[in-house]
């Protein structure tokens, strides 16, 4: 009988036992066990964090410098609300003036009106300006705040699932078989044959040096190191 295959192996898969007690967040493995993949990962992540303050500043220095275009509509606010006032104080005061005081009255308040028209004016300057400067931070800081996120986090967050998956593989007591039949189906043959020994032949029979070889081929693909968990060898 021929023996089997890794590619078989591989698409049956080891019977495991089932997740109890893990959440998906426990599932994750955000740091490589390797020196220089950790020391990558890390420099990446302090990096990405330095990216994302400057986009703030960024953000907030467009939006400030902006919003200081709503000056000349707080002075139209202010004057036109000054001039509003002392028109109505000085109607109230006309109207007492015999003969001509409802007169004059009318006229006063219908410069407190103009001086109103100026106050709405000022505001809505200011609220053009806000708008504006609400709209132009978001863009000059969020854009490539967004850029910056899209092109870091997918990255972490697949190596984080990844390696968690493959502890969680170990930790569960499958071994490193699973891994050392994914190297033999996954692994290029030029990698492969750099290995001391026959790794598919030593694979069928079982020698554990062979399988903890191939194992650490892809064990290291995932950034973890050999004897992370319990080991199991074929008989």
């Amino acid at each position: 009988m021929a023996p089997p295959r890794p590619e078989d192996e591989l698409q049956a898969g080891p019977v495991l036992p089932p997740r109890k007690g893990y959440s998906r967040l426990m599932q994750l493995r955000w740091y490589a066990e390797t020196p220089t993949r950790r020391t990558r990962q890390i420099a990446a992540d302090v990096l990405a964090g330095m990216a994302l303050l400057l986009c703030y500043w960024l953000g907030t220095s467009v939006h400030d410098l902006t919003a200081e275009l709503a000056g000349p509509g707080q002075t139209l606010e202010s004057a036109g609300g000054d001039l509003a006032g002392r028109m109505s104080d000085a109607g109230s005061a006309a109207s007492e003036v015999p003969f001509v005081g409802d007169r004059l009255q009318d006229a006063l308040e219908q410069g407190g009106d103009a001086g109103r028209t100026i106050e709405n004016a000022g505001v809505q300057q200011q609220e053009v300006v806000g708008t504006l400067a609400t709209a132009l931070g978001w863009v000059t800081g969020g854009t490539p705040a967004l850029l910056v996120l899209a092109s870091w986090l997918p990255v972490r967050l697949r190596f984080a699932r990844r390696a968690g998956q493959a502890s969680w593989l170990l930790e569960s007591g499958a071994g490193m078989d699973v891994f050392a039949i994914r190297a033999l189906a996954r692994q290029p043959i030029s990698v492969l044959a750099r290995l001391p020994q026959d790794p598919a032949a030593g694979w069928r029979v079982g020698d554990p040096q062979a399988i903890e070889s191939l194992a650490a081929l892809e064990l290291g693909r995932l950034g973890l190191r050999v004897g992370h968990g319990p080991r199991t060898s074929s008989t």
